[in-house]
């Protein structure tokens, strides 16, 4: 049977969730098919489909979307006719809705499963009452027409729950890596190569970010709390857009410490270990901009416990929750920065506490892995499909 991971305008190179899902899905017993309009390396699946599709813009009038929409969804319908029945899984609301709408009059329909990647309902982006409304309508309408459904973490299941009124929550899959095996003299030298870049790196506290380079998380926070800490010194270690990057050094030029800040590329997946690894302290300062903020429980979250990374985090429901149940780091309000100080003072000078927390690292990375989160998946396809 097939398992087609259909994700239109996604970028089939960098997207880990979905080559683990593929691999889970193929461990099962499936022939997989990513279909994707990205016609780099799938990342493991067995047959690649490229569906041509253009990507909508919002600048774009209604004159010149509703062409480019029966287009794509043509488009989309010729490259899926022939292939037999089987599941389809979507990773986000609007994939969720073409593949329903090109498969519905289909002799053999495929199942649907929609795992959402983040809270459709919260997200932060600019949308009219009326456009919520309908967003609300598609995504009860269509999750009562899958197989099951699949959130990242229990607060956003709860919440898609109660919203919707579903009988039944979604099944809880948490984007968690490999448990990363790593190499402590890989990760020393690394630890010196880039405190090496960074003036008075030499024993200094070293405080990292790391992924995606845009607004909302917390990245000038770190940077205002290396100006008031002269003990600190940061990695930015990630890519976004040129613009962006310029005004992040412009703020660590304006704040003085141009020199006390590395920005460092983004580097592949299977690297992330070393670098991560290297750094005394992950900071993840999100901001509450949306409920998907307020409810994160991001990847990077499980790659820095993977990697063995203490975490000062926003004091935000999922992050909080697990940090206090593996006793692992701190929480605070990301908007005060007198106690996101506070919280990175206290893991730089309370050596006992930073112990234990590297201590209970050991088993946060044995426990929050893909291997035993992957369980969860296929106990879903044992169950509803």
């Amino acid at each position: 049977m097939f398992y087609v991971k259909y994700m239109p305008y996604r970028s089939a190179k960098n997207a880990s969730r979905n080559r683990r899902e593929l691999a889970a899905a193929a461990e099962y017993g499936f022939e997989t098919v990513i279909f994707s309009n990205d016609k780099s390396d799938p990342g493991g699946a067995q047959r690649q489909l490229w569906d041509g599709t253009t990507p909508m813009h919002p600048g774009m009038s209604k004159a010149e979307k509703v062409p480019k929409i029966l287009r794509n969804y043509l488009r989309v319908w010729y490259h899926t006719a022939k292939l037999p029945d089987g599941v389809w899984s979507c990773h986000d609301l609007g994939s969720l809705r073409t593949a329903w709408l090109v498969t519905r009059f289909r002799h053999n329909k495929p199942q649907l499963i929609y795992d959402s990647h983040e809270f459709e309902m919260g997200r932060n982006t600019t949308r009219t009452p009326r456009q919520w409304r309908s967003v609300a309508r598609w995504e009860r309408f269509l999750m009562r027409r899958c197989a099951f459904s699949i959130m990242v973490n229990d607060t956003i299941a709860d919440e898609t729950q109660r919203i919707h009124k579903l009988e039944e929550r979604p099944v809880v899959v948490r984007s968690t890596p490999e448990n990363w095996a790593l190499d402590a003299g890989v990760i020393a030298q690394e630890r010196k190569d880039l405190l090496r870049q960074i003036s008075g790196g030499a024993g200094a506290f070293l405080v990292m970010y790391h992924g995606a380079l845009t607004t909302g998380r917390g990245i000038e926070t770190l940077l205002r709390v290396t100006a008031e800490n002269e003990h600190v010194r940061a990695v930015v270690l990630g890519s976004g857009s040129e613009a962006y990057l310029n005004r992040l050094q412009a703020l660590a030029s304006e704040l003085g410490v141009t020199d006390r800040v590395l920005f460092h590329p983004a580097v592949p997946q299977p690297e992330l270990w070393k670098y991560v690894g290297a750094a005394d302290l992950s900071l993840m300062m999100i901001e509450g901009k949306a409920k998907s903020y307020y409810y994160a429980l991001p990847n990077k979250f499980f790659e820095s416990i993977q990697s063995l990374t203490p975490i000062v985090a926003s004091d935000f429901p999922e992050m909080k929750r697990l940090i206090d149940e593996y006793d692992i780091g701190l929480t605070c309000d990301p908007n005060d920065l007198d106690a996101v100080c506070a919280c990175v003072d206290k893991m730089r000078t309370d050596k006992a506490f930073d112990l234990k927390c590297r201590q209970n690292l050991d088993t946060a990375k044995a426990e929050l892995c893909w291997e035993r989160e992957k369980k969860r998946l296929i106990q879903a396809f044992e169950r509803y499909l």
